[in-house]
């Protein structure tokens, strides 16, 4: 398959593939098609497919795949993973393609993590970050927290 140079070889494939319902086998052929230099390396459909079979059926490779891969859907690849249970793959991807409000949002609600927030906020320094980070610390209520933050929010916006 990697000497491949027609796209119809390769969709016939890897529709076989998806037909049979052979996720494990698919993921192989698409790391040999996608991973190894092919024609079909920065195929967007291609990377898509690895992307979303790794979510459902071999999430352990899913880190190594966001972080090969440069050609998948940013918008809805990280809400597949979020909706699959893997909120740090999601982060992953939102932080790499500086997506700040949609990874702050992975960190608050779905990680439940103020304190990774915090740090995420400090380091992007960021309006709608802060923003976000001080709403989720005055759900969760750390009052005292959240209006050290919106003062940060705040403070970033009265900038020159």
């Amino acid at each position: 398959m990697p000497e491949c140079t027609d796209p119809n070889d390769v969709s016939i494939t890897v529709h076989a593939f998806l037909k049979a319902d052979l996720p494990l086998e698919l993921i192989e052929l698409l790391e040999k098609i996608i991973i190894e230099p092919s024609p079909f390396s920065d195929n967007r459909n291609l990377q898509n497919l690895l992307l979303l079979t790794a979510i459902r059926a071999d999430k352990g490779k899913v880190v190594g795949y966001i972080n090969k891969l440069q050609n998948y859907d940013i918008a809805e690849i990280p809400k597949i993973a979020t909706q699959h249970g893997l909120f740090e793959e999601a982060f992953m991807i939102y932080k790499k393609y500086e997506e700040h409000a949609q990874a702050i949002n992975v960190l608050v609600e779905h990680m439940v993590s103020l304190d990774r927030g915090v740090e995420y906020a400090n380091k992007v320094n960021k309006p709608e970050v802060w923003s976000r980070l001080a709403k989720a610390q005055l759900d969760g209520l750390r009052i005292k927290d959240s209006i050290g933050t919106y003062q940060a929010h705040l403070h970033i916006h009265s900038k020159p």
